[in-house]
C-alpha cells in the first residue's frame, strides 16, 4: 500500500471514530430507551415492581428480570453507561460487517465493486443504525450476538454459542425465532444449551433477590409480553411495524393517528387474528424455499448458508409484535446479500423476470434509503407512509426479491464469466 493510500485510509478511520464519538455523546445527552432499562434496574434494587408504573419517560419496561439485575451496578452512572454502550454498538456494527462478509466470495468483486457494496449497504442500513443509536437500543447488540453465535457453531463451539443465544433471548425474546433454523440444520447441542441456560437465567435472579420476589416479577413480566394480549394483536397507531401492525389496519376498521381510511374490508377481530397467525406460519413455511435440503443436514455452501440465515433474520421483526423501526436492522444481512447479487449480475443480459424483481427491490430501496426520514420528506408524508405501513410492505417485498436472487443464479453467473 502506498503512503498516500495508507494516510487516506487512516484519516478515514479517524473521521469515522470522531463521528462515532460525537453521535454517541449527542444521543447520550438526549437519553433514550436505555434510560428505561436503567430505571428498571433502580426499581429492582429498591425492591419495586419493575413492570408497573411509574416508568422512565413513560415507557413500559419489556425486558427480563435478569437484564435489570445485570444493570444494577450501573443505574447511578447513566451518562457513562449509555455512552460506553453506544461506542460498543459501533464496534458491534463493525463486527457485523466482518461476520457477514466472511460468507461471501469477495474476490469476485473488483475493488470498485467492493467499495460500492460497502457504501450501498451502509446507506440502506443508515436510518436503522442511526435510529438505534439515537434511542440507545439493544438491536445492534442482538444482531451481532446472533451472527457471532453462528460463527461459534461453525467453529464447533456449540455450547458457547448456545450460552450467548440464551443470554440475548432472555434479554429480548425476539432472537428465539432463530431456533427453527438451528433445529432444521441439526444443531441440537446448541438448542439443548439454549433451553437449559434460558431456564437458568430465568431463575438465577432468585439467588440475589429471593425466590418469592423473582417469581412475582416473572408473573408480571408474562402479563405484559403474553402474545395473546390485545395490544400485541392489533397495533394500529403510528410507530409499530410488523404483521400485527400491517394486517389489521387493512382488514378491519381501526382508529389510527391520522384520519385516512385504510381498510378495504371490515372483518371481525377473531378472523383477522386467524389471518395474522396464518401469515406468520406462511413466512415460516417459506423458509423451506431457502433451506432447500433435507432436515438435520448441515449446509456446506457458505453463501447459501448466509442466504438462509438472512431470511430468518429478516422475518424476526415481521413476526414479532411491538417492533419499531429500529428492529428492521435485522434486514441488513439480506440487503447485503441482494446488493452482492446485483453487483455480480448487473452487466449480464437482463430477462423480464430480472427487471420485474429489480423494480420490487427499488421500492424497498426507496423506504430503506436515508431519504426516508421525517426531516427530508416532511413530517406529514413520513407519518402518512407510517400510517399505511409502507416500511413493512417494503420489507415483505425483499422476500420475492431474495428468492429470485438465489445462490444458484450466482453460481451460474460465476460459471459463465
Amino acid at each position: 500500500m502506498s503512503v498516500k493510500k495508507y494516510l487516506t485510509k487512516r484519516n478515514g478511520y479517524i473521521l469515522l471514530i470522531i463521528i462515532a464519538v460525537l453521535t454517541a455523546y449527542i444521543s447520550t445527552t438526549d437519553g433514550g430507551d436505555f434510560d428505561v432499562y436503567l430505571g428498571a434496574a433502580k426499581k429492582l434494587n429498591d425492591g419495586q415492581n419493575i413492570y408497573a408504573p411509574p416508568f422512565v419517560k413513560g415507557l413500559q419496561y419489556y425486558y427480563s428480570v435478569f437484564f435489570a439485575l445485570l444493570l444494577i451496578p450501573f443505574h447511578k452512572f447513566i451518562f457513562v453507561t449509555e455512552f460506553i454502550w453506544l461506542l460498543a454498538s459501533y464496534y458491534w456494527l463493525y463486527r457485523i460487517w466482518l461476520l457477514c462478509k466472511d460468507y461471501f466470495h469477495v474476490e469476485r468483486l473488483t475493488a470498485k465493486q467492493q467499495n460500492q457494496w460497502l457504501l450501498f449497504t451502509f446507506l440502506l442500513a443508515l436510518q436503522f443504525i442511526m435510529y438505534n443509536i439515537s434511542v440507545i437500543q439493544v438491536t445492534i447488540f442482538l444482531l451481532w450476538a446472533i451472527l457471532e453465535s453462528l460463527r461459534l457453531i461453525q467453529q464447533k463451539k456449540e455450547i458457547t454459542a448456545g450460552l450467548l443465544l440464551a443470554l440475548i433471548i432472555n434479554i429480548k425474546v425476539m432472537p428465539i425465532l432463530m431456533l427453527p433454523y438451528l433445529f432444521y440444520r441439526g444443531y441440537f447441542k446448541t438448542i439443548v444449551t439454549i433451553i437449559i441456560a434460558s431456564v437458568a437465567l430465568i431463575y438465577l435472579p432468585a439467588i440475589f433477590i429471593g425466590n418469592e420476589y423473582n417469581n412475582f416479577l416473572l408473573a408480571e413480566w408474562w402479563k405484559i409480553i403474553n402474545p395473546q394480549n390485545k395490544e400485541h394483536l392489533f397495533e394500529t397507531n403510528i410507530g409499530p411495524h410488523s404483521l400485527v401492525a400491517l394486517i389489521p389496519v387493512y382488514l378491519t376498521d381501526t382508529t389510527g393517528d391520522l384520519a385516512f381510511k385504510r381498510n378495504f374490508v371490515n372483518l371481525d377481530a377473531a378472523t383477522v387474528t386467524t389471518i395474522i397467525n396464518a401469515c406468520r406460519l406462511l413466512l415460516l413455511a417459506i423458509s423451506l424455499c431457502y433451506l432447500r435440503s433435507m432436515p438435520f443436514k448441515k449446509e456446506n455452501n457458505k453463501l447459501k448458508s448466509f442466504w438462509e440465515i438472512a431470511y430468518f433474520l429478516l422475518i424476526i421483526p415481521l413476526l414479532m409484535p411491538h417492533q419499531m423501526k429500529y428492529a428492521f436492522l435485522f434486514s441488513l444481512p439480506m440487503i447485503m446479500y441482494v446488493l452482492y447479487f446485483y453487483l455480480l449480475t448487473w452487466k449480464e443480459p437482463r430477462t423480464t423476470g430480472y427487471k420485474v424483481i429489480f423494480i420490487l427491490f427499488a421500492i424497498t430501496i426507496l423506504f430503506y434509503s436515508p431519504i426516508y426520514g421525517r426531516d427530508l420528506i416532511g413530517k406529514f408524508l413520513f407519518r402518512y407512509t407510517q400510517h399505511f405501513r409502507y416500511l413493512t410492505i417494503a420489507t415483505l417485498l425483499l422476500i420475492p426479491v431474495s428468492l429470485y436472487c438465489n445462490p444458484k443464479k450466482i453460481a451460474e453467473s460465476a460459471r459463465n464469466s
